[in-house]
């Protein structure tokens, strides 16, 4: 089955609506919409990349033709699957698969290579006791302390088979009930079940999407079977984009709603951003690679590369086994985030000479697939959630709308903001700034512009380029200059123009802004 190749030239298919949406013309159908300012750079690269992934509309119906004529094995049942519409964030650009900033509801069918294996990568944001002035004579004692908590072999998180298993199946809430196996051992002196218990409801999904099984990770589970047993997943930061940083909130922009949060200027935060790491990458792989071996033979395979796993029909035990293992990665990746915020607090309890408390302003994926009531399944590939105000339900955010956390580089501003629950976007916000160049265009810039955007930021990675035994070695000095040039604030978009657009598109309003005081990279 051969899908079209030639499309016009991407600029050629926008058509802006208004100063904030632009429309998406395609040669599918698709009612796509991109929300973008004039002043936000549109890649046609990712614009490229989405014809592709919308290309899978034609799989979709050649398919079900060729199963109403008999020629193929039942695959969807009754209903063929169907791609509704898709909306696109600010921070729009090619990613992994389909663009990253892409929201698409479809019908009947679930695309494991659509998230990724990055499954339920997300934000978190932590508000600390801390304030700026307390920090600043103690950042180079934090950066050695940092260093060896998250890759120094110093991370001490014990977890029993117990544990294990009750994140993987049931989330946070499975990890609160079970605390006790490991308390006051390791990071679980800086674990407070009670506050814990409190921020459950600042998490999407109160943390955790309750799972019937524990797909291949029994292994995982059973570990060395000791109560204190260690591994090396959990508190992992990863690579990318992934990071820990310490923030100050810097300016109020809707001081109303900064109040019901409790959140106020010159506090010190910790926003992290990180997923399932391995985890996510073997139900992501495994799945897309399931979903490829159940194509029907005697089809030409398309040459968009996407397969898809039916949610009703004769197959759909597959779709529910990936769905299935899909949120025991989620449930890990809100547990990874837990105690990567946990490691920051130790951190600065530690140098500060004092405990540090910490409670959560909120935590929200955006690698993940939503079952919604009326029947869509929401792939969001890397964007956010952004649930407005309902009075009619409990909760701390009612009356606000649920926080959204767009990220700027780690040489910008962040912004906390509040969702305003805009159907047109599908409630979806961007989660970041979102890349202006590639990785491999970001390694390319002279090196004066690398430095002289580094100079001013204190970056924690593996690797401590002044210690006397990096100093000399050129090859592993190259490799850490590589990462952080890949990372640098020149190769993403300016966030202001980003959060604006958010904004004027009636998608979530700001509440506060955050500014970079240190960032940990994997």
């Amino acid at each position: 089955m051969q899908t079209r190749a030639n499309h016009a030239h991407p600029e050629s298919l926008l058509n802006r609506l208004s100063e904030t949406q632009v429309r998406v013309d395609n040669p599918y159908g698709v009612p796509v919409t991109l929300l973008a300012g004039r002043d936000v750079h549109i890649e046609p690269d990712g614009i490229e990349q989405l014809l592709s992934f919308l290309s899978i509309t034609e799989t979709l119906s050649a398919l079900w033709e060729a199963e109403k004529e008999g020629h193929v094995r039942a695959f969807f049942g009754d209903a063929p699957g169907e791609l509704r519409r898709v909306v696109l964030t600010p921070d729009f650009h090619r990613g992994g698969g389909i663009p990253v900033g892409t929201v698409a509801d479809a019908r009947r069918f679930v695309v494991p290579a659509a998230i990724g294996n990055d499954v339920c990568c997300g934000m978190r944001l932590l508000y600390t006791d801390v304030r700026r002035a307390e920090l600043e004579p103690h950042m180079a004692a934090l950066e050695a302390r940092l260093r060896a908590l998250f890759f120094g072999g110093e991370r001490d998180i014990p977890m029993s088979p117990r544990q294990r298993e009750a994140l993987l199946r049931e989330g946070l809430p499975g990890l609160l009930a079970t605390a006790k196996d490991n308390r006051e051992t390791g990071l679980w002196r800086y674990y407070d079940p009670a506050q814990q218990e409190r921020d459950l409801e600042r998490v999407h999904f109160g943390g955790g999407l309750p799972a019937s099984g524990v797909f291949s990770f029994a292994d995982y589970i059973r570990g060395s079977g000791a109560q204190d047993g260690r591994d090396a997943q959990i508190g992992s930061v990863g690579g990318g984009n992934h990071f820990v940083e310490l923030q100050v909130v810097e300016d109020l922009h809707d001081g109303a709603t900064a109040h019901a949060w409790g959140v106020g200027r010159d506090a010190v935060t910790v926003m992290v951003h990180s997923g399932s790491v391995g985890l996510g990458h073997a139900v992501g792989g495994h799945f897309d690679e399931r979903a490829r071996a159940l194509y029907p033979k005697g089809l030409t395979h398309p040459e968009h590369g996407f397969y898809f796993l039916p949610t009703e029909g004769p197959l759909a035990a597959e779709a529910a086994r990936y769905l299935d293992a899909m949120r025991n990665a989620a449930n890990f990746a809100f547990g990874n985030r837990l105690f990567l915020g946990l490691m920051m607090v130790r951190a600065l309890s530690e140098v500060l000479g004092r405990r540090v408390q910490a409670r959560l302003i909120y935590d929200a994926p955006h690698n993940l697939i939503w079952q919604e009531a009326e029947g869509s399944l929401l792939h969001r590939k890397g964007a956010c959630p952004a649930l407005g105000p309902s009075p009619e339900s409990a909760g701390p955010f009612r009356y606000t709308g649920h926080p959204v956390i767009i990220p700027g580089s780690m040489g910008a501003a962040s912004y906390l903001l509040a969702g305003a629950g805009n159907p047109e976007a599908l409630c979806s916000a961007c989660h970041g700034a979102g890349r202006s160049l590639t990785r491999g265009q970001a390694t390319h810039v002279e090196e004066s512009v690398y430095k002289q955007a580094l100079a001013p930021l204190r970056v924690v990675t593996p690797i401590d380029p002044n210690a006397a035994s990096i100093r000399l070695r050129r090859d592993i000095l190259a490799k850490h200059h590589q990462r952080l040039m890949e990372e640098a604030p020149y190769a993403y978009k300016p966030i202001t123009p980003v959060v604006k657009t958010v904004e004027d598109a009636g998608v979530a309003r700001r509440v506060a802004r955050l500014w970079p005081l240190l960032t940990v990279k994997g």
